[in-house]
């Protein structure tokens, strides 16, 4: 029970913990890898910005040996492929590349897009270099007129190397997190069942009768009014028992003077308590618990319980038991059901019972 206690806060706890870190690392990435392409994107589109300038004479004169040196150079300073394309598809400048062994780019769909005048990004393979890549491809105007496409290129696998580190990163972090939130979830699970486990405790020691047991009052909040409720709880039960005692003990001195036999019959007409008379004339077993009628085994007396219980009044008859005779008296007990029947013996001045 106390193990299973504990094993369910804390396996709630450890599930909580589980989820988000099952979600982090399903969504984060994904989220990630958005980010760094939008973000590369943008340096991109910069990068075009400012090439756009010093490239454009040279498209325009038609001199290409100025224009490869630019574009290698600034290649080499930004780790980006640059690649010139005239209005014919015709490669003028490339950074890794020499123009006359590559083939014409008119149909490759980010140069198609330059030349409509759009700016166009696109992650595809490259039939050139055999690798996935990342291309941004912007028109090139003079004149109000589009003279070629300047096309920016990186490659993926440098991207997806940063990203499986990222990934990495983020595993360590997560690993250390759960393991954090599961130690804190242990010492959460234990601060919440320790005071659990001391009531339960107490509470099978009071229902054994163990009054004295208290719960103690060290914790904060409401654990503490808690703790006290239920020592205050104990404590008002310990001085009711103890007043049952009493009374019990009183009421014993009581029917133990009475020289009349008597007893108290419940709902169910079993005998709750008699006088040592009483037992002398059941003889055999010890009454209590037994039923009225089984004791006696008198239908005149059995008769006077049904009708007292039925009228709710006295009622009297007189029977013969163990070859003696007796004036029997059942009378309702207050409201509780029960009923007292006292017997007298006839004949004897102070109806006392002669022993068996």
């Amino acid at each position: 029970m106390k193990k299973t206690l504990f094993l369910r806060i804390f396996l709630g706890y450890a599930a909580v913990a589980a989820i988000l870190v099952a979600g982090v690392e399903i969504f984060a990435p994904p989220a990630m890898r958005d980010h760094h392409i939008q973000e590369r994107r943008a340096a991109l589109t910069h990068l075009a910005l400012v090439l756009e300038t010093p490239i454009l004479p040279s498209l325009a004169g038609g001199t290409a040996g100025d224009l490869a040196g630019l574009v290698t150079s600034i290649s080499r300073e930004t780790a980006t492929r640059i690649t010139v394309i005239d209005r014919d598809g015709n490669v003028l400048a490339d950074s890794e590349r020499e123009p006359r062994d590559m083939e014409n780019h008119l149909f490759r769909p980010e140069i198609q897009a330059a030349l409509r005048g759009e700016t166009q990004m696109s992650i595809r393979p490259s039939s050139t270099l055999k690798t996935e890549m990342m291309y941004l491809s912007v028109p090139l105007q003079t004149g109000g007129r589009i003279v070629g496409a300047l096309r920016l290129s990186s490659y993926m696998k440098d991207f997806e190397t940063l990203m499986a580190a990222l990934r990495a990163d983020l595993l360590g972090v997560l690993a250390l997190a759960a393991a954090v939130a599961l130690a804190l979830a242990f010492f959460l699970t234990r601060s919440l069942t320790a005071p659990l486990r001391e009531v339960m405790d107490a509470s099978r020691r009071v229902a054994a009768g163990d009054f004295d047991v208290s719960v103690s009052t060290r914790r904060s909040g409401e654990f503490r009014e808690f703790a006290r409720s239920f020592n205050a709880m104990s404590g008002r039960l310990k001085g009711m028992f103890g007043e049952i005692r009493l009374q019990n003990e009183e009421i014993r001195g009581i029917l133990a003077s009475i020289r009349e036999g008597l007893c108290v019959i419940d709902g169910k007409a079993r005998i709750v308590i008699c006088n040592e008379p009483f037992r002398r004339l059941a003889g055999g077993e010890p009454p209590e618990g037994r039923p009225f009628w089984e004791v006696l085994r008198s239908s005149a007396a059995a008769e006077a319980v049904r009708q007292a219980r039925s009228n709710g009044r006295t009622a009297t008859a007189e029977a013969e038991i163990g070859g003696n005779m007796f004036a029997i008296e059942a009378a309702p007990l207050c409201e509780s059901g029960c009923l007292i029947v006292t017997l007298s013996s006839v004949g004897r001045p102070d109806g006392a019972l002669t022993p068996r």
